[in-house]
């Protein structure tokens, strides 16, 4: 099955580079050439990744990035001319999952997107994980810390499995709300998603009060402690 990628980008000539580039790979692609497309075709086509740049009309990128991380976890690339370090780091701070400045060696972006599409995808075969003490079986949909089982409900199994599968990665409740209760846009959404982390927390952590696998960071969401994999 082909990976599909959408390129969100202003400059029609380097479109046409990266489509024909991308095709000849073997994958599928899409193409926005404003912010406020591109967002809409990442929330239809829902792509496997995305390729962003940051200087666009309607809508600059980091908008784009910031929007897209509220409702997914779709696997975004800036490819930018902005190299400034303040830049740099403002993109990855937002969510996306790397950041490749112009003029850019074709070959490199192919293999930063082959890493990162391989990693989603070995994440998606993972039969169990293990960070610490705990340890979460996806095919049995169990969980146990110091090999003792930990009764959850399935919604709670749903988000720390999320957030396990997402490695490295910060969360926002937008995102955990529509990946976990396939909601866009809720009022209560922000408390229920609260609400859930510190019913796991009370069964999972040692001190739910000093939290050491689900960890708030502040402004942006949640993410799950460094783990190892087991297949």
């Amino acid at each position: 099955m082909k990976h599909k990628i959408l390129i969100i980008e202003d400059e029609p000539q380097l479109v046409g580079i990266l489509e024909y580039l991308l095709k000849d790979e073997g994958y599928s692609v899409l193409a926005a050439y404003n912010g406020e497309d591109g967002l809409k075709l990442a929330k239809m086509e829902k792509p496997d990744l995305v390729i962003l740049d940051i200087m666009l009309p309607q809508m600059d990128g980091f908008e784009v990035c910031n929007r897209i991380r509220k409702y997914t976890t779709i696997p975004v690339i800036i490819l930018s001319a902005k190299k400034e370090d303040e830049n740099i780091i403002k993109g990855l701070e937002i969510g996306a999952d790397d950041y490749i400045t112009k003029p850019f060696n074709h070959r490199e972006l192919i293999l930063r997107m082959q890493k990162i599409l391989k990693r989603i995808s070995t994440h998606k075969v993972t039969k169990k994980i293990k960070i610490g003490d705990l340890e979460i079986n996806l095919s049995t949909k169990e969980v146990a810390v110091k090999s003792n089982r930990i009764n959850l409900t399935p919604t709670e199994f749903n988000l720390l499995s999320c957030l396990a599968i997402n490695r490295g990665r910060v969360l926002s409740w937008e995102s955990l709300l529509s990946e976990v209760w396939n909601y866009k846009d809720w009022e209560g959404g922000r408390e229920i998603v609260k609400v859930n982390i510190r019913r796991l927390r009370k069964k999972i952590e040692p001190d739910p009060s000093h939290p050491v696998y689900l960890l708030n960071v502040w402004g942006m969401g949640y993410r799950i402690a460094c783990r190892s994999i087991e297949d």
